[in-house]
């Protein structure tokens, strides 16, 4: 029974460093392989064939964030939804499960309305 496990971490360590040889492989001959040819154009922050209108680090605006994360949450409960729907024929549980997920997203919704996060301003 030894011997099994020993083969088995063996091989598991053995193909943890074959992954990371492949990595490190691939970077090499990447940077070895690769030309370079800097020129003012490349080395700005977007090549893009028109000159920058601004400076290209500017602060993103915090109302934002609200709005990505309700993105977020609301693209991830959909995923969920359509994984589940399939299995929920025949089970009042399963039914009433996905009923109070849904209440607890929509109060959530709710909220967000509330302090205004969906309004544009």
């Amino acid at each position: 029974m030894e011997g099994a496990y020993a083969d088995s971490v063996l091989s598991v360590i053995g193909l943890a460093l074959a992954a990371v040889a492949f990595i490190l492989i691939v970077f090499l001959l990447s940077a070895v392989v690769s030309p370079r040819n800097p020129t003012p154009e490349k080395l700005e922050p977007y090549e893009c064939g028109m000159p920058p209108a601004g400076v290209p680090w500017a602060a993103v605006r915090v109302r934002f964030t609200g709005l990505a994360l309700l993105l977020v949450i609301f693209d991830a409960e959909a995923a969920m939804l359509f994984a589940v729907a399939g299995g929920l024929r025949g089970f009042p549980a399963g039914v009433i499960a996905v009923g109070v997920f849904v209440g607890l997203l929509t109060l959530g919704l709710l909220y967000a309305w509330r302090k205004g996060i969906l309004e544009w301003r």
